[in-house]
């Protein structure tokens, strides 16, 4: 499958995806952090949020999928390197996320045939808030 070359300042956009108490409900037994905010819906609704939210990294994990769907990166990836994100929202049961990603940066390695590449990500709800940003440094492949 033939991939479109990468090209720093180009932003990509994800399609949409509804997180649902499932995806909650595993991505918690997944991980093991069954902290009550988002998995006592009663002790939920004492909160500030007034009922149950995603784990931050559930959404995190959701906007990477999302876009390693659109096949930007597919086969030229190698390895992580590195994750720095910043969580400014919440995402409740039936929060529609999608993200914005752009390559901010692509630079050869010393070895030949390998890229590091940046990318900027903005998450953002149905409503378009932003909820989380991101940065995403990976090993690729040289095209």
């Amino acid at each position: 499958m033939t991939m479109p070359a990468l090209t720093p300042g180009e932003t990509f956009s994800t399609q949409g995806r509804t997180i649902g108490e499932d995806g909650i409900n595993l991505f918690a037994g997944l991980v093991g952090d069954f902290t009550p905010v988002h998995t006592d819906e009663v002790f939920a609704r004492t909160t500030p949020h007034g009922g149950r939210i995603a784990h931050g990294p559930h959404t995190m994990a959701t906007a990477i999928g999302l876009f390693t769907q659109m096949n930007v990166l597919g086969e030229r990836v190698i390895a992580l390197l590195n994750l720095n994100w910043d969580f400014s929202g919440v995402v409740k049961i039936g929060d529609t996320v999608r993200a914005r990603v752009t390559v901010e940066t692509l630079r050869p390695t010393s070895k030949q045939g390998r890229n590091v590449g940046v990318f900027a990500f903005e998450v953002v709800n149905q409503h378009e808030a932003v909820i989380q940003r991101g940065r995403m440094t990976v090993l690729l492949r040289a095209d």
